[in-house]
């Protein structure tokens, strides 16, 4: 990883964190926050004047909160576009702006869903937003798994299934699974790809999101009858 990505990412980890804490309603020091980054309180002010410039924010005294914090009508058109993009909305029946006000406004946790992973290593989320990244971008990645290396990987969906998060992916015009748990290192690549439909179909078909978590032994045992000169690189 050169110096300018290993920059980008701690750019991208010190903008994610100083935004969920504004969201959550948290009034942030300035002085604070360059400490606890390692940054120059120049940068900080950087970060907030022109990477944070279009959220709504009041500064005084060396201090910085977002105006809107703590309405949750305002939260309201967020959340749904969350739910929808991340795949959540099929959770909740009819999720709509009444449904969504309703949990905002509740005092008392109306909803149970039990947790659907166990802790993250400390490797994962930085994996995670890179492929979410990629995906969203439809740039290729080189990916470093348990035992393999995948140059030009061309990633495709992030799905959960049995508590287990599975990328799926295209690599050298093979289909491609992976479990995040396995997955240590995703670098970023400027070569893009086109999406293959074909794949993000199959990619949201219940019957192979069931055969996922054999995926790997069913194509290890078709594979055994490919004659050698004909299998996959």
């Amino acid at each position: 990883m050169t110096q300018a990505e290993r920059r980008h990412d701690r750019l991208a980890v010190r903008l994610s964190l100083i935004i969920s804490r504004l969201v959550a309603g948290e009034t942030l020091s300035v002085r604070k926050l360059a400490a606890e980054f390692g940054v120059s309180i120049r940068t900080l002010r950087r970060d907030f004047r022109e990477r944070l410039m279009y959220l709504d924010l009041e500064y005084q005294s060396g201090y910085c909160r977002l105006r809107t914090a703590g309405s949750e009508m305002q939260m309201v058109p967020d959340v749904l576009i969350f739910a929808h993009r991340s795949g959540l909305a099929g959770l909740f029946p009819g999720l709509d702006r009444r449904l969504v006000n309703a949990l905002l406004m509740c005092d008392e946790a109306p909803c149970v869903i039990p947790p659907a992973s166990p802790a993250s290593s400390p490797s994962e989320p930085l994996s995670f937003w890179r492929l979410v990244q990629a995906i969203t971008d439809r740039r290729k990645v080189t990916l470093l798994a348990d035992g393999q290396r995948c140059e030009r990987l061309a990633p495709c969906r992030l799905l959960i299934h049995q508590q287990t998060w599975y990328l799926i992916a295209e690599h050298n015009g093979h289909i491609a699974v992976f479990t995040l748990d396995e997955i240590h290192l995703v670098q970023p690549l400027q070569e893009s790809f086109r999406r293959n439909d074909n794949l993000c179909r199959l990619a949201e078909d219940p019957v192979f999101i069931q055969a996922l978590p054999h995926f790997r032994f069913i194509q290890q045992s078709l594979l055994a009858f490919v004659p050698a000169d004909n299998r996959p690189e």
